[in-house]
């Protein structure tokens, strides 16, 4: 790698693609190089980044990170308190901005911020006679409905953080939870036992695709883009693919609220991709700089023209200015406002988070499959955090 130049790591898919196209103009501005050392989907952008790390020979300067992994890796990042001006922070949510702090430290920019809603198409559901689902139960009928006319109901991830983190939606709406007070585990419960139930019989009843547990984030939304799925619980990045006009559904899917569960209460799992840079980092600096345009308000115009939810308030601004009353892009952006304020939930932020995230989704899948049954699901993973999460007792 040449002086001048940062190596980065950066989170792949269709969705976080567009922004790094800009990569091009900062090294013409600037003179400084960037070098992709790695580029994948989240989870696998995880694992090499913590191996990275683990091994002693990280050197990246630039990471793509998450708001609920960063703590994870916080003994490698560098904090940014002192190259960033209360004016500098002034135009991003603080609400995220708090959410990338560790321990009172900034480790790391906002890129966006996470929501799903619920995507159906509107088309079957008028041919079939199916009213919006407004609680999970109503979308177990919905979807049984649909499938006996022949229709793929729903989709969710069927593994890795997709499907934690659907698990986790269905398990607070229940009210249940994750952990308690003391961080230790909390979700072998009812309301867990529950949750896993109605996620098994999805599967297991055939209301889902036969490849389901080897579904992620990406496979999830291209069934419904593709017309083979009649709902899915899709994240903000792919609407511009939704919207994209040579998109099979482009014309005919519509938007609510995620379900409630049988509290009355919505639960819908938020984070915030972010970028860092690492303490080994030669330039930090040149790193920071790199880091202050990949979040400045003209590149998240690109990531909001994607489909993702901005988090600085004038890029938020401009994009409900420009959509028109009446429109999907509008009722999209009063969905995601109402979800925000009222619907909220984020896991808690302690190191070994990644580490309990994937003992609980291989459980959760294990069961789905139907290796497990709920209560030995549940009861294994339990155990297994248990041993992780006994030191903050």
């Amino acid at each position: 790698m040449v002086d001048n130049a940062l190596k980065v790591a950066l989170v792949d898919g269709p969705t976080y693609e567009p922004l790094y196209s800009s990569l091009g103009a900062f090294e013409e501005s600037t003179g400084i190089k960037v070098e992709v050392g790695f580029k994948g989907p989240h989870p696998d952008l995880n694992r090499h980044v913590q191996e990275a790390f683990s091994s002693g020979k990280a050197e990246y300067d630039l990471i793509s990170t998450h708001t609920k992994y960063a703590p994870s890796q916080a003994e490698h990042l560098l904090p940014l308190d002192e190259y960033f001006s209360e004016e500098e922070l002034q135009d991003l949510s603080p609400v995220l901005v708090e959410l990338a702090r560790v321990n009172g430290g900034l480790m790391s920019i906002p890129r966006n911020f996470d929501a799903r809603l619920l995507f159906y198409r509107r088309d079957r559901f008028a041919e079939l006679g199916l009213q919006v689902p407004d609680s999970w139960e109503e979308l177990m009928e919905t979807v049984k409905r649909a499938t006996a006319a022949g229709y793929t109901g729903f989709v969710y991830p069927g593994k890795e953080s997709g499907l934690f983190g659907t698990f986790f939606e269905l398990l607070m709406s229940e009210g249940g939870k994750l952990f308690d007070e003391k961080l230790q585990s909390a979700f072998n419960s009812t309301a867990g036992i529950k949750v896993l139930k109605y996620l098994k019989e999805l599967y297991q009843q055939g209301l889902t695709p036969a490849n389901l547990p080897d579904m992620h984030y990406d496979e999830v939304s291209e069934s419904f883009r593709n017309g083979d799925s009649l709902m899915v619980a899709d994240w903000p990045g792919y609407f511009g693919l939704l919207s994209d006009p040579a998109c099979q559904v482009a014309n005919c899917y519509g938007l609510a609220l995620l379900p409630k569960g049988s509290t009355g209460k919505r639960a819908v799992y938020c984070g915030s991709h972010s970028f860092a840079v690492t303490t080994a980092s030669c330039n930090p600096q040149k790193a920071v700089q790199l880091l202050k345009y990949l979040t400045s308000p003209e590149r998240q115009m690109i990531d909001a023209d994607s489909g993702h939810v901005p988090v600085r308030f004038s890029v938020m601004d401009r994009q409900k200015g420009i959509s028109q009353p009446g429109t999907i892009e509008a009722l999209r952006w009063q969905f995601l406002e109402e979800t925000m304020a009222k619907s909220v939930v984020i896991p808690p932020k302690f190191a070994e988070y990644p580490e309990t995230e994937d003992i609980l989704w291989n459980a959760l899948r294990a069961c789905i499959k139907g290796d497990l049954s709920e209560e030995q699901a549940l009861k294994q993973a339990e155990d297994e955090i248990n041993m992780i999460v006994r030191k903050y007792a």
